[in-house]
């Protein structure tokens, strides 16, 4: 029986066939190891972002229940700090203020970006489009200092404006050291992130809508408010609320412009950090993020009453011979905008004068001799290269895992770990420094150099993520698996297919980290010790003593290379992001 049995058992069909497949066990196994594998990736972002911005952000809170008086002890646990904010008018200003100029310069900002956005999108020469989004992005690309200080020249009492207007008879105006000069500013630097989200909308539009409304007898305006504007209103409400958030924590252009009248969250921060108002600081700091993510709160409820699933066809908006005029005469007019500062900064770097008068007197070259001079300067770049390379360096490689992670092992958990690593760019970098300078004051590890460099990685995290996911979304899986089925190690596997494909993102992620890193300010001031600087900080220390052309000259140098790594970045870019032609 026995013998039956298992002669029976040894022909039966099903053993049989469960032994020719002997490997659909291995795959779930595998299943896990990939889960698990995800994680490791996506481990050294997640621990940095734990362990420095959440900490920072924890220090905050807590130091804001401090309470410190001259000549007293530190109180802990105490509302008296919160008590003493929302029941000083100085500080209630100091909100109205801030909310007043992120205000105006997001309204101004859309005003001007739509109109800019739509007359870029109908330039139908591709490589004259480029050169329009070049120049209107050109701000983003030059230090913020430096963008600063190109519109204290403008906008001085004897700058090239005020020149301008006297020689037609008409008033010199009193902008600089208001408000004025902070919004037009701010408007300068934060217009690209109005005219991105905008053009991206406008490439989805349905030329046939618009052409159904004309037919049925609207206007044009008419056409444009019932039809455009609902359908490109998501990209609207999208760059208006980057401009509103970044305004409103903006630090160095209402500290240099507003010359100590204009008093803003950011600035007040600043002030209570000289004087070692800690808790204060903690309390105004975290007003400010929570105005931030208020906020960010609304504009996403606006975006999403506005959204449209799918795509929108393909543009063909009408066109008009008068149209296209305007259209030129308005770019005209913001390419001028955009440009002057820049062109400004240019020739007051070789001027003989020793402040910016218009026009100038001579030409001469003493400004660059003045620079070479300059007490502090080479320690400073030395310094800023050094954070800028080292920051690069690790944000890349966790930034590169980080997005393998989150493009290769989508779940919910992985999800909302790709979305606490985007968290640090819409909180205001003045809170980030802040909170972390409690942070590592506290523990007395990573101070000086070493913190700034920690920190240049966090906020530098979210722009590398989003590049590359995106990079990673245009590339096939499949091919890994194939070169790994072929025997290939994953990391052989990964280098030959994938790093191959994402090259060119790679490449532009790393100039734009690197140049994120070199230009920043607003949270390094927090960070560094005394007697450490960097560039930018050296430049912002330099403007609030001196108004010499010698930061004129500096400032030359640094837009010209900050323009010819953004253009190398943007050819990759563009590399990378075009489809291979067919065979």
């Amino acid at each position: 029986m026995s013998t039956l049995v298992n002669s029976k058992s040894t022909h039966d069909p099903v053993e049989d066939r469960q032994a020719s497949e002997p490997h659909e066990q291995p795959p779930r196994r595998r299943g896990l190891l990939r889960g698990a594998s995800g994680w490791m990736l996506a481990a050294p972002s997640l621990f940095l972002l734990a362990t420095l911005f959440l900490g920072a952000m924890v220090m905050l809170f807590e130091n804001s229940f401090h309470v410190v008086r001259f000549g007293q002890p530190d109180q802990t646990g105490s509302i008296g700090t919160w008590a003493e904010f929302l029941t000083s008018g100085y500080r209630w200003g100091g909100v109205l203020e801030t909310l007043r100029i992120a205000s105006l310069s997001t309204v101004i900002a859309v005003a001007v970006g739509v109109p800019t956005a739509y007359g870029l999108h109908k330039i139908k020469s591709v490589p004259w489009r480029y050169v329009g989004l070049f120049i209107v992005f050109a701000p983003l690309m030059t230090s913020v200092v430096a963008r600063t200080y190109g519109w204290s020249l403008l906008l001085d009492d004897h700058g090239l404006l005020n020149s301008m207007l006297t020689s037609v008879g008409l008033p010199a105006l009193q902008l600089l050291y208001a408000r004025p000069s902070v919004v037009i500013a701010l408007v300068h630097i934060f217009l690209p992130f109005i005219v991105f989200p905008v053009m991206s909308s406008l490439g989805q539009l349905d030329g046939a809508v618009a052409d159904a409304a004309g037919d049925l007898g609207a206007s044009r305006i008419t056409t444009f408010r019932r039809v455009t504007l609902p359908l490109i209103a998501p990209g609207i409400i999208g760059g208006a609320q980057i401009v509103f958030a970044m305004s409103m924590s903006s630090f160095a252009t209402p500290s240099l412009l507003g010359g100590g009248r204009v008093a803003v969250l950011a600035t007040m921060v600043y002030s209570d950090v000289n004087n070692v108002q800690w808790p204060m600081a903690s309390v105004t700091s975290f007003v400010l993020l929570v105005l931030a993510l208020v906020v960010l709160g609304l504009f996403t409820a606006a975006q999403k009453k506005f959204s449209f699933g799918g795509q929108l066809g393909v543009t063909g908006l009408g066109d008009t011979k008068g149209l296209r005029i305007g259209m030129k005469v308005w770019l005209t007019a913001i390419y001028i905008f955009v440009l002057s500062p820049l062109f400004i900064i240019v020739v007051s770097s070789f001027s003989s004068a020793s402040y910016g008068a218009w026009p100038i007197p001579g030409w001469s070259m003493k400004w660059y001799q003045n620079l070479m001079t300059q007490d502090g300067l080479a320690e400073a770049t030395y310094a800023s290269l050094y954070i800028a390379v080292w920051s690069t360096a690790i944000v890349m490689v966790v930034g590169t895992m980080a997005s393998l992670a989150f493009h290769r092992y989508s779940s919910k958990v992985m999800n909302g770990a790709q979305v606490f690593s985007l968290a640090p760019m819409v909180v205001p970098k003045v809170t980030i420094g802040l909170g972390a300078f409690l942070l590592l004051n506290t523990v007395g590890a990573f101070q000086g150099i070493t913190g700034v460099i920690l920190m240049h990685v966090i906020i530098m995290l979210p722009f590398v993520v989003i590049v590359l996911t995106a990079a990673l979304a245009r590339t096939d899986a499949t091919l890994d698996e194939a070169a790994r089925d072929l025997g290939a190690n994953p990391w052989m596997a990964f280098r030959a297919s994938t790093l191959f494909a994402i090259k060119p993102s790679l490449i532009a992620a790393t100039i734009f980290a690197f140049i994120i890193s070199f230009d920043e300010v607003d949270m390094t001031v927090f960070l560094l010790r005394p007697g450490q600087e960097t560039l930018p900080v050296w430049m912002f220390v330099y403007m609030q003593k001196y108004q010499d052309p010698t930061l004129a000259a500096l400032a030359t140098i640094l837009i010209s290379l900050s323009l010819v790594l953004a253009a190398v970045a943007a050819l990759f870019l563009f590399k990378g992001t075009r489809k291979p032609a067919r065979p």
